[in-house]
């Protein structure tokens, strides 16, 4: 099978919060080869990200210049079809990107273009498969400084400080319920959990932390003095918000432990059957 030409991206804001239009002259080839049409106008592609599989889509899209936003151009564009590549709503695949190119990222949050320009070059492995590769990329003394930030989702927290909206929710979403073991796969991908998990023949519970709850907790897992548990408890975190996830572990260790018997020196309320079987709190 013949693979697609390759093409380069200068990325800017949009490149790190939503996708890019890729350059008119590979239109027609990939149109054809991921057959984009009125039915069928986007498909999953993977980006290979320093080795990594990240999500992403790839479409067709009609533009037109009818819109009527703020600070839109006066230059009257005629409608055309474009093809793009789009990931707003992988966290990981935006995670990947913008630490691929952090200074990039970092120079353009406030939609600034930046003094000096970065470059990636797109290119084709196999069926829907692309390889990112840096082209050219700034080195600066900030960049641990960059990356720690966007680790902890402080770049989007110090924005979010700044907007006059009403801010989102600590949790987006957590159980009401214990849930049995066996469900745990319908919970894997949830990100930025703190979770409970509860042993009911021994009477013990764990809490624990986890960026990507299906990575930490199986089946099979065990814990820290607890060998096997039956049930669980999970509390999502808000990406932006991603940052007091050890934080919010130590707070709920600390207060089980004011209440159950445990392993971390705390005075609790020992009740005859439960204990927490944690073996260290952060101070």
């Amino acid at each position: 099978m013949n693979k697609l030409s390759s093409f380069y991206v200068v990325p800017g804001y949009y490149f790190f919060h939503w996708g890019f239009t890729l350059q008119k002259a590979v239109y027609s080839e990939y149109i054809k080869f991921f057959n984009l049409n009125e039915k069928t106008k986007f498909k999953e592609i993977i980006l290979l990200i320093n080795g990594k599989k990240r999500k992403a889509k790839i479409r067709i899209a009609r533009i037109n210049n009818k819109g009527k936003i703020k600070n839109r151009s006066k230059t009257i564009y005629p409608e055309r079809e474009v093809v793009q590549i789009f990931y707003d709503r992988e966290l990981e695949t935006l995670k990947e990107i913008r630490k691929l190119m952090i200074y990039s990222y970092a120079s353009t949050r406030n939609k600034a273009k930046p003094k000096l320009k970065e470059l990636l070059e797109f290119i084709h492995q196999k069926d829907n498969i692309f390889r990112v590769k840096v082209i050219s990329k700034q080195e600066t003394d900030f960049d641990q400084m960059f990356y720690f930030l966007e680790d902890k989702n402080l770049f989007a927290f110090y924005e979010d400080q700044n907007k006059s909206k009403k801010k989102d929710k600590l949790f987006i979403d957590y159980s009401d319920r214990w849930i049995p073991k066996k469900e745990l796969k319908r919970y894997s991908s949830r990100a930025n959990v703190i979770y409970i998990l509860n042993n009911k023949d021994d009477d013990q519970i764990y809490v624990g932390k986890a960026n990507t709850f299906g990575d930490r907790v199986k089946e099979n897992s065990s814990r820290v003095a607890m060998e096997k548990f039956d049930q669980f408890l999970f509390f999502e975190l808000h990406p932006e918000y991603s940052f007091l996830l050890d934080e919010v572990e130590n707070y709920s260790i600390r207060l089980f432990a004011t209440i159950f018997s445990n392993l971390v020196n705390i005075k609790g309320l020992n009740l005859e059957k439960m204990k927490l079987v944690n073996k260290q709190i952060k101070k």
